[in-house]
């Protein structure tokens, strides 16, 4: 969730924006095209998906910050858990 205020703060104003500053402060780069593709359309969908079901929207973030719209931050939460789940992020041993 910290990633996902952190998007929505310092990201910039558009989605695709704030998709590429989350991306880039986990691995170092700017995503390509197609990464930014992908993680757009998860966005999309998972905007979607709150904005039909508020509720889920409240129970993924628990304590919601209210200056921030729901479903904006919900689809942020889980581009964010995207991102932070690639291989790239993770360090393996």
């Amino acid at each position: 969730r910290a990633l996902a205020m952190r998007m929505t703060s310092e990201g910039g104003s558009s989605a695709e924006e704030r998709i590429a500053y989350a991306f880039r402060l986990a691995t170092a780069r700017t995503p390509n095209a197609k990464e930014l593709e992908i993680l757009s359309a998860t966005h999309v969908r998972e905007k979607q998906r709150f904005t039909q079901d508020p509720q889920s929207a409240k129970e993924l973030l628990d304590n919601p910050d209210l200056s921030v719209a729901l479903n904006d931050l919900a689809a942020h939460t889980m581009v964010a858990s995207a991102i932070l789940n690639l291989n790239e992020t993770i360090t393996k041993q």
